[in-house]
């Protein structure tokens, strides 16, 4: 900066470029930043009198949140187990204030759409900060890996590696959220010097590596789904991004073939969801149903039991899965309300109990679990918002990917720094897959900030003519 004045505007650039640092030191810190950033943006927003406008999509996030404060609101406020047990909740704790806290979301969205529009935020230093913090993040992991404790101190639990989030096992979902950023930093950035292309791919190699290790199994697939994106999609990095994956699997292996702890993570993980042995399973089902048929004499027959890996028919997950879908059927339309997965599951546990004489009975696998969360997105929306809450969601999640791939399509060979942005968005939306809770503040607040890019990206392009500038040295088709 000329003046080297720090004002009100470098405060908010600052504020929004650090996010990255924010989610690697905690939710509190997170928390805090978001609202200096709300609170921030929004004075100078009004000082400034910068330009704004109303994306017709805010309506369906407005009357979702809307809906899901009403609806928590109604069905905690109903006698019974909900009310109950909210009489012994802080505030803070209490789902009613914590459904209706949601509208800081749609705040935020609102004020990175206008801070882009009006080429305040601009996103090469976005990525640049991720770089930094995915950098850090790879770095710890390996020497925890290596020496058994990382920077701070913190100690690895048997196959599992949190590197800087201390007993959080969220370093696999933080380096899925934030390495295609780094990825594209480097991409548009550097020059295509074989240093530099040796470079590229090494620095894939490693942060898929770092993945490996953290032993978070689904993360790191989704992290190697959005490679295999990039790899399909975008023709001027099949070279680096197939040469990255390569380098990849070679030492996934040599870990998988001398790491037990490793070796039992994902052998198993892999075995769970091989697909040609479950059409193998299902198959030898389908015979033995036939001869069961056949015969006359039944009792001579020796009836398997389900197997456990069943492409997850029996896992820990799919029996939460189940339990999600119990609970939707008690409240189809309109859900039960914010956080009553976690406390009705535990009736649904006890009326199946009550059906079977007891839980563990050998004849029955068990099908049900309990959790705080449904640890898929669509069930925990169905579970907590009914019908409704999901179409609303599920119509938002349409919109915002058409309207993105229309976009990718027609300014392909100028704006390819969006694409990472998409990809992000495109893996945390998937729907065959495990997750954390949609509505924690670690995970909601990255969701809505990449998707508030994505929106203010891809709806209108006036707002990109300044933009475009900085990624003037990009050569990706």
């Amino acid at each position: 900066y000329k003046n080297q004045k720090f004002n009100e505007i470098n405060f908010v650039e600052v504020l929004f470029y650090s996010f990255p640092l924010c989610f690697i030191v905690g939710n509190l810190i997170v928390s805090i930043n978001t609202l200096l950033f709300i609170c921030v943006s929004l004075y100078v927003i009004k000082k400034k009198h910068l330009n704004f406008r109303f994306n017709r999509f805010y309506w369906i996030l407005i009357i979702f949140y809307l809906y899901f404060f009403i609806s928590t609101t109604y069905q905690y406020q109903i006698p019974g187990l909900l009310n109950d047990k909210i009489q012994n909740f802080s505030l803070e704790n209490n789902p009613i204030f914590k459904s209706f806290l949601f509208i800081r979301f749609i705040i935020l969205i609102f004020i990175i759409d206008v801070l882009i529009y009006n080429n305040i935020i601009k996103l090469e230093k976005l990525f640049l900060s991720s770089l930094i913090c995915t950098s850090f993040v790879c770095f710890d992991l390996m020497l925890q890996y290596i020496t058994g404790s990382d920077l701070f101190g913190y100690k690895n639990i048997e196959q599992w590696h949190s590197g800087p989030f201390g007993d959080e096992m969220i370093a696999g979902t933080f380096l899925k959220n934030f390495s295609f950023l780094s990825f594209f930093y480097i991409f548009n950035n550097f020059n295509k010097s074989k240093s530099n292309l040796i470079f590229s791919i090494f620095f894939i190699t490693i942060h898929l590596s770092a993945a490996l290790i953290t032993s978070n199994r689904m993360p790191l697939l989704l992290f190697l789904f959005g490679c295999i994106i990039i790899l399909v999609f975008v023709k001027n990095l099949r070279l680096i991004m197939s040469s990255g994956l390569l380098l990849f699997f070679i030492i996934f292996t040599l870990l998988i073939k001398f790491d037990s702890n490793l070796s039992t993570t994902y052998e198993k993980f892999i075995g769970d969801i091989n697909i040609v042995k479950l059409f193998k399973n299902n198959q030898s089902k389908s015979i033995q149903t036939s001869v069961e048929k056949s015969t006359s004499d039944k009792n001579k027959i020796e009836k398997k039991e389900p197997e456990k890996n069943d492409f997850l028919k029996y896992s820990g997950y799919n029996r939460v899965f189940n339990t999600a879908i119990e609970m939707w059927k008690l409240h189809p339309v309109f859900g039960g309300g914010h956080k009553s997965f976690r406390i009705k599951c535990w009736k649904i546990l006890s009326d199946d109990l009550d059906k079977i004489g007891a839980r563990f009975d050998p004849k029955r696998p068990q099908k049900l679990s309990c959790g705080n969360h449904p640890h898929n997105y669509y069930l925990e929306f169905l579970a907590e918002t009914g019908i409704v809450g999901t179409f609303l969601l599920v119509a938002f999640f349409f919109f915002i990917i058409k309207n993105s791939l229309s976009y990718l399509i027609k300014n392909k060979k100028k704006i390819n720094f969006i694409l990472p942005i998409f990809i992000i968005f495109f893996i945390e939306i998937w729907p065959l897959r495990s997750s954390g809770s949609f509505f924690t503040t670690w995970g909601a607040t990255f969701f809505w900030i990449n998707t508030a890019i994505l929106m203010s990206y891809t709806v209108k392009k006036s707002c990109l003519k300044n933009q475009l500038k900085i990624f003037d040295k990009s050569k990706i088709n």
